[in-house]
């Protein structure tokens, strides 16, 4: 089922990375070489243009990025015959006295043997994970995009399929979300696809933590969140993000819903559309927007099934799958908004006695008795999933006093 009523504009925006990533590629007309200028016993021209990186705020991130420049991202720019080199302990004498050199903005850094076997490479996964953690300003997190995309596109390191939502939420919880929409951009560059459940459900609850939390449920908040969510869903269409090969086999065959229509995925704008027609009085507009994601909703819903009835077992043994959905913690922040977006959508659509409101009820009952047996379990007191559910069910800042003069 196609949902052309509800593909929004995936706005391009300006690049985060112009202040992070500088090209070295050389504007001449004449020029038909790259300028990055590779010397060893012969001059030698890299592969692609290289990313580096500007001085951050601190000389602990800066000591990584060095590192990984020059033993993972610079290496990988080299020809193989000279890469080889670099590697191969037979050369480290020569490299010694004649090393490698690369020339970027006129700064010229010389390549010596590197001792993988010793342990010089440094692990890219791990490497990337500590650059995070010390990522403390804007200018700092801007540089993730260019890192993702010098580690996994032009030195080729592989990520596991776990990595995503981790790295998704590190910069959530950093309140830079906007570094992961300029990642999202060039899933194929960067390695940040929406291909998994898990993934695109990480995303969505950054963007509901945006508006609940850092937002209060304000209406800007609400709005911006709302567009946030519609951008995930119109990246949901794009070839780019869309599952290849036996990944792509082995979904199809077992009757699963695609991310671009899978109610988890669509109960989250359904919410954001919702708090604005409650609570902000949005009007026609949201009005209309929800209809439209509600009319897609419950096509897909089948009655009287909760979140995780949604999916078939075989989503649950997939790494791409909903595995994560049977950990309490990751349940409750998945189905809390669903519970609050049904909620304030039967309220927005005339209440439980209207013909949308019944049908929007015969969803609500299921997820609410699933989240409530996962409140009741314990094991997500003082846990993110329990701060998201009182997140998801506070009022909007300026709600809070006018229900207390009530």
């Amino acid at each position: 089922m196609s949902t052309p009523s509800i593909r929004p504009a995936f706005s391009a925006g300006r690049s985060l990375l112009e202040a992070s990533m500088r090209s070295t590629a050389r504007t001449s007309a004449a020029a038909t070489t790259p300028a990055q200028a590779i010397r060893c016993f012969s001059a030698t021209p890299v592969q692609n243009n290289i990313i580096t990186f500007s001085r951050s705020s601190n000389e602990t991130l800066d000591s990584i990025l060095k590192e990984l420049t020059e033993k993972v991202i610079l290496p990988s720019h080299l020809p193989t015959p000279q890469r080889k080199k670099l590697f191969r302990s037979r050369w480290k004498q020569k490299l010694e006295s004649d090393p490698i050199e690369i020339e970027l903005d006129d700064l010229r850094i010389r390549l010596r043997h590197i001792n993988a076997a010793g342990g010089e490479v440094p692990a890219a996964r791990r490497a990337l994970y500590q650059a995070m953690d010390n990522m403390h300003t804007a200018h700092d997190w801007r540089k993730l995009p260019g890192l993702l995309e010098a580690l996994y596109f032009n030195a080729s390191r592989r990520f596991l399929p776990t990595d995503w939502p981790k790295i998704i939420r590190k910069a959530s919880a950093a309140g830079q979300l906007a570094v992961i929409f300029e990642a999202l951009k060039r899933p194929t560059r960067t390695g940040l696809k929406l291909d998994s459940s898990e993934t695109v459900q990480e995303l969505m609850s950054a963007i509901v933590w945006q508006a609940g939390h850092d937002g209060k449920w304000s209406a800007s908040a609400t709005e911006r969140a709302f567009r946030n969510a519609e951008r995930v869903v119109q990246a949901l269409e794009e070839d780019e993000h869309q599952l290849r090969g036996d990944a792509k086999a082995l979904w199809e065959q077992t009757n699963r819903f695609p991310l671009k229509r899978d109610p988890q995925v669509l109960a989250i704008p359904v919410l954001f559309a919702s708090v604005m027609v409650v609570k902000h009085k949005g009007g026609e507009v949201y009005r209309k927007k929800l209809r439209d994601y509600v009319d897609v909703l419950l096509k897909q819903w089948p009655e009287n099934q909760g979140l995780l009835d949604l999916h078939p077992h075989e989503a649950y043994i997939d790494p791409t799958g909903v595995a994560y959905l049977m950990e309490k913690n990751k349940f409750l922040v998945a189905a809390s908004p669903i519970l609050r977006g049904l909620d304030l959508a039967i309220e927005a659509v005339g209440g439980a006695s209207s013909m949308l409101g019944q049908k929007l009820a015969l969803r609500r009952k299921p997820v609410r008795a699933e989240v409530t047996a996962a409140l009741q379990a314990g094991e997500t007191k003082g846990k993110r999933g329990a701060a998201v559910y009182e997140t998801v069910f506070a009022e909007p800042q300026g709600q809070q006093a006018k229900n207390k003069t009530a």
